[in-house]
């Protein structure tokens, strides 16, 4: 039976007499000692304070633990995370934690239950309660297994595979993957990734952390992702018997194996089992014996065909299909270098030693100068394909080694044992060499953006290329550019393809297609000439060229891809919206230099409201402030404010709308921002009821004006309907003494014709007090007026009701007052306008959340 807590900074938790940190929602009927174990998983760490400009890159942590609690083993799945500051002003963590029995575990694994929606609380409404055992939906998917494109945005895809095979290889290992803050939001889908390449009964033994600190004594954890920056990242790099993978590092290709493949591709071989351990046994290096330096996009000459043959590759003996173990996956480059370096050391003692003796040759002696003016380029080498051949080699074996420029003072250098060709005596170079991977640039240096030049004056544009970025790969290498998401960014049937230029080499003209397939023209021009990727546009680009920016760019190199945006999001800093009630309606319009948007069905509105809390909102204490959600258009976004003084604070008293909406004639989109007040009305039976409807600071005036003109009114009609009572009041007390008065004389005789006769006779007075012939008609007046004067008394208490409610609905009028008053100075509302092309959210406009975490 699954079973949650959440855990969290409150003023009052669910057990009596707790606060501060503590359990504010648990299933009904847990256990304590299970209650305890899972309140004890809840640390986290801020990376970030909470007064930070980058508080919002505080990193979510999704784990999966096992912990054994009265001897029944559980898999708790949780979701900790930075939760602002709570009701002291200190910083706050929400965490929740859902145990399951074996018997309950979804088949596609813990992270993939983490992933679906809904399922992770991540925002805590200020209310405490219990919550039904089974509450939660189980997924029962079985996803197909696909490409680990998350692993591919930091690294070889196949690196996935090697931490998948560590689970394979059944030593417990422990894996600690080393990312940078930029990736904290795809550390769980890192995590899904790899899981899949394994059995469903695997994946269910893996452990895992995405943001990894610390845990209590006991409980284990395999696969530990931490922050770079952090203690544990250095100790981490410091350990050299640590498995590490680190995805600040160049971490280059992945050794070859059947899951390292499985995770570039999305396909496993048929009868896999990968429940398989599998090894490779490496045959020794065979180094040459020159030294060589190479940069990683020079070329080499050919050499003659009288050179000896080349030596196949290096083999692997295969003893089962699948990776190498872990082992060999996470080798320290460090001691590699020192192998490379003490190598280097032995070579130019040699050098040296020959160098001596040639120049103290007599034929060599006479001319110190040819010796002086030695050329220290790279050596002309003779069988260029042999080389390249013994390069890949050489790379498979070692991993890339990266210097800064200034602090190297050493040469790389590749000791052989068999040399397999012949060359120049090589001359020994003191520059550094820097190798790097064919997207590295495009990752680290720009971040996967690569804006394009502005083009002001679309029939007169400038011919110069402008340099997006430099890709890395050597003339023979190929590169693939493809455009992404230009039917959704268009909309009205075209699109944008890439033709490569027929008589130019890595060249590509920008054509814009148009849906019925007859009519295209040149948009611009990509190439990439010495490593350097540039665009320009073209002369006379047609009709919506401007679209191009919202595509996105897929370029492959060197085995590796990576998807591009074409442009940056406008950044309104420090320009969130501020809210204001003069209407009913507050509709602001996107920057004009946005402008011209993609179709408004395609477009996504993400809102994130800021400042709704009991310390900015004084008077109120509950809210309902769901976490952002991308809105489609005319879709809404609500926050709930509720009435502090109504019975079990449960009734809504105000919330604010936010949607994406068409504009301007239903040709422009932008966001509305509408407020809807509750309260309560008086219905025909002078009952309350509930009421809502869109309200404004005029319309608040209005119901003002009405509840003081009820209240006078009610005044008025009160007065005149009390002495009214009164008068009333003292005919009823007259006539009823006057009839007391007869029947109670002795004297009178009992008919009524004789009473009638002798009141007639002697008691004048009465009769003309009724104007009546009879005792009797008497009486029936008397009961009329004894009517009259409770239906008075209704009558004063339905104007006294409708006073007391008119002075009821003028409290809560100026109380919706002081709140307008309040959000427009303490409230905010940021937002991020983008479109989705591929899962990849393409940011058009974005606000900036400032400062303040509130």
């Amino acid at each position: 039976m699954s079973q949650e807590i959440v855990y969290t900074s409150a003023p009052q938790g669910l057990k009596p007499s707790s606060r501060g940190f503590c359990t504010v929602i648990a299933t009904q009927g847990m256990a304590r000692n299970l209650t305890e174990r899972l309140e004890s998983l809840s640390g986290y760490r801020h990376a970030f304070a909470v007064h930070d400009e980058n508080s919002h890159l505080n990193p979510v942590n999704y784990s999966h633990l096992k912990v054994t609690v009265g001897g029944q083993e559980y898999s708790v799945l949780s979701r900790i995370c930075d939760a602002g500051q709570d009701y002291t002003g200190r910083t706050n963590k929400l965490a929740h934690h859902v145990a399951l029995t074996r018997s309950e575990r979804p088949p596609a694994g813990p992270a993939y239950q983490l992933q679906k929606p809904g399922f992770c609380v991540e925002e805590w409404d200020s209310q405490t309660r219990y919550t039904e055992m089974n509450c939660h939906h189980l997924s029962g998917d079985h996803p197909p297994l696909t490409q680990c494109t998350s692993w591919s945005r930091w690294c070889d895809a196949g690196w996935a595979g090697v931490l998948a095979q560590s689970v394979l290889e059944g030593k417990n290992q422990t894996q600690t993957i080393i990312f940078p803050v930029e990736a904290g939001s795809s550390t769980l889908a890192l995590v899904a990734e790899a899981l899949q390449l394994l059995s469903e009964k695997k994946r269910w033994e893996v452990t895992f952390s995405t943001y990894f600190t610390k845990l209590p004594a006991g409980v284990d954890c395999q696969w530990r992702f931490v922050l770079d920056g952090t203690l544990e990242a250095d100790a981490a790099r410091r350990n050299p018997r640590m498995q590490v993978i680190d995805l600040c590092a160049d971490l280059g290709t992945a050794p070859e194996g059947t899951l390292v493949e499985a995770a570039r591709t999305g396909q496993l071989p048929q009868q896999q089992n990968t429940e398989t351990v599998i090894e490779f046994r490496e045959a020794a290096l065979i180094p040459p014996q020159e030294i060589v330096q190479q940069d990683s996009t020079e070329e080499f000459p050919d050499i003659s065909e009288s050179i000896p043959p080349v030596p196949p590759p290096i083999e692997k003996t295969r003893r089962a299909s699948g990776p190498p173990p872990l082992e060999k996956h996470f080798q320290k480059p460090k001691k590699r270098g020192r192998k490379l370096l003490i190598g280097a050391g032995v070579v130019l003692l040699l050098l040296l030693s020959a160098g001596a003796g040639y120049l103290f040759m007599p034929e060599q002696s006479q001319d110190p100068e040819t010796v002086a003016h030695t050329p220290k380029t790279a050596p002309r080498l003779k069988n260029k394909e042999a080389l390249e051949v013994m390069e890949q080699a050489r790379q498979k074996q070692a991993p890339k080694l990266i210097l800064p420029e200034k602090e190297v003072k050493t040469t790389e250098v590749v000791i052989f044992d068999h040399s397999p060709l012949e060359a120049e005596k090589p001359k020994v170079s003191t520059s550094p060499i820097i190798v790097k991977q064919p997207l590295e640039d495009v990752r680290k240096k720009h971040h996967r953006v690569l804006p394009l030049p502005s083009n002001d004056h679309s029939l007169n544009s400038s011919s110069d290329p402008f340099e997006l970025t430099k890709v890395f790969v050597k003339e023979r290498q190929g590169c693939h550019l493809q455009i992404l998401g230009s039917e959704i960014v268009l909309g009205d049937g075209s699109k944008f393809i890439l033709e490569p230029i027929s008589d130019k080499v890595r060249q590509w003209n920008v054509i814009k297609k148009s849906g019925s397939g007859f009519g295209q023209k040149v948009v611009g021009k990509f190439q990439l000439i010495n490593n350097s990727l540039s665009f320009v546009w073209g002369k006379e680009p047609p009709e919506k060229w401007q679209y191009l920016k919202y595509c996105l760019l897929k370029i492959t190199a060197g085995g590796d891809s990576v998807l591009c945006r074409l442009s940056k999001p406008i950044t309104l800093n420090p320009k969130p919206l501020k809210l204001s009630f003069n209407s009913k309606k507050e509709k602001f319009k996107f920057p004009p230099e946005a402008r011209p948007f993609p179709p408004s069905e395609y477009l996504q509105l993400l809102v994130s409201i800021k400042g709704i809390s009991q310390k900015r909102l004084a008077g109120f204490n509950k809210f309902g402030v769901p976490a952002p959600t991308p809105l489609k258009l005319n879709g809404e976004y609500r926050a709930s404010i509720f009435d502090p003084t109504a019975e079990g604070d449960s009734e809504k008293f105000l919330d604010l709308i936010v949607s994406l909406e068409n504009i301007d004639s239903n040709t422009e989109s932008g966001i509305s921002i509408q407020a809807e007040a509750f309260g309560k009305e008086l219905d025909s039976n002078h009952k309350e009821k509930q009421w809502h409807e869109i309200t404004s600071l005029e319309h608040i005036d209005r119901k003002i004006d009405d509840c003081k003109k009820g209240i006078t009114s009610s005044l008025s009609f009160l007065s005149k309907i009390e002495k009214e009572i009164a008068a009333q009041q003292d005919k009823v007390q007259e006539g009823q003494s006057i009839i007391s008065k007869i029947e109670s004389d002795s004297s009178l005789p009992k008919q009524d014709q004789q009473a009638f006769n002798y009141i007639k006779t002697f008691h004048i007075d009465y009769l003309n007090f009724f104007g009546l012939t009879s005792i009797k008609d008497a009486k029936n007046i008397q009961k009329n007026n004894e009517s009259s004067l409770k239906k008075l008394d209704n009558k004063k208490n339905i104007y006294g009701m409708r006073k007391e409610f008119s002075e009821k609905n003028l409290s809560w009028c100026n109380k919706m007052l002081e709140l307008f008053d309040q959000l427009e100075k303490n409230v905010t509302i940021n937002y991020e306008l983008f479109i989705e092309i591929e899962g990849e959210k393409v940011v058009i406009i974005k606000t900036s959340p400032g400062n303040k975490k509130q």
